[in-house]
């Protein structure tokens, strides 16, 4: 699966988990917001989750400012997806590891990569703690850490971009172009 569609199946699995949060007793914006995301009707979900996320419970709000977000990655307006996801923050939406990822991506296609970093260096470190049931995906993990790199890179912060590299390359030995990302990184 390549990195798109990857980050396409873990926004899926937050939509998934958004909606058995919504079978609660929830507000409808929110239930409406989820069943517009699976259907694949995101300006739908987008209308949907704004009126949740308008909502004085903070609680609903959150939760719409996070659903505004993944509909916005879905329609690729990575600079919106980011400020909701923000906004889910800062009304106490709970963070993951896959929301950190969403932001770290989101940030990465604004060109925003210092922001990026910070993202997916939280992910990560949350994705380190991780237990039970709260372990991500082991692809989201090599995901993160391949775009961690990346952002070093983009920075032109080449001594941290080797020393990343090595790392993923010692876990994942196996993967071409990171290989190539390495050899590259030597040069600088």
């Amino acid at each position: 699966m390549d990195r798109k569609n990857r980050n396409r199946a873990f926004a899926a699995a937050l939509v998934c988990v958004l909606a058995a949060g919504m079978v609660t007793g929830c507000a409808n914006p929110r239930k409406a917001g989820a069943q517009a995301m699976e259907e694949g009707q995101y300006e739908e979900a987008v209308t949907q989750f704004q009126q949740a996320a308008e909502s004085e419970n903070r609680e609903t709000a959150a939760e719409g400012c996070r659903g505004l977000g993944m509909a916005y990655y879905e329609l690729e307006d990575y600079e919106s997806a980011l400020e909701a996801f923000r906004q889910a923050a800062d009304n106490g939406a709970q963070m993951t590891v896959q929301t950190y990822n969403l932001m770290g991506v989101c940030a990465m296609q604004t060109g925003d990569y210092a922001s990026a970093l910070e993202y997916i260096q939280a992910g990560l470190a949350m994705a380190d703690s991780a237990t039970g049931d709260e372990v991500p995906h082991p692809d989201l993990v090599r995901e993160m850490k391949y775009n961690e790199i990346i952002c070093y890179e983009q920075q032109a912060d080449w001594e941290n971009a080797k020393t990343k590299a090595a790392e993923y390359l010692s876990e994942y030995p196996d993967d071409e172009a990171v290989q190539k990302e390495a050899q590259f990184l030597e040069t600088r």
